[in-house]
């Protein structure tokens, strides 16, 4: 992500009400930033329990302005800033949909990278949802 977002003083990923308290401060920019990573990541219907009591605590991550990826098997790296930033800009890889608005890569290192749109509603339509929830939750 190109921007952080703002934080109360203290504010921890791991406190009970971390989101909850993130959208409220940030708005309705960063509460569909948000509502669409647990659409990706939570593993059943629920997403929005999902956001407002697990999101950031499980495996996820959010990473404003990374120049590399980090030590994970799998990465989604969301807008043309972010893959830019870290390299993956026009690289080749395996289109997931039929506008190629989804693009698989596997890295020289194994990593599997998933680029995707910014999060977007309107860049990121539940097809590409659908998609971007399948690609995550395949075996390697």
């Amino acid at each position: 992500m190109p921007n952080p977002p703002l934080l109360d003083p203290g504010w921890q990923h791991t406190d009970a009400d971390a989101v909850p308290r993130l959208i409220a401060l940030n708005g309705n920019h960063w509460r569909k930033i948000l509502t669409i990573m647990a659409k990706i990541c939570a593993p059943d219907d629920d997403w929005r329990a999902y956001r407002d009591t697990q999101l950031l605590k499980q495996d996820e991550q959010i990473r404003i302005g990374a120049e590399a990826l980090v030590d994970a098997d799998r990465h989604l790296v969301c807008g043309g800033v972010a893959s830019q930033a870290l390299g993956l800009h026009g690289t080749l890889g395996q289109a997931l949909d039929d506008a190629g608005k989804l693009l698989r890569i596997d890295t020289q290192g194994g990593q599997r990278v998933l680029l995707s749109p910014y999060p977007d509603y309107r860049q990121y339509p539940n097809l590409l949802l659908a998609k971007s929830r399948d690609w995550l939750r395949a075996q390697p």
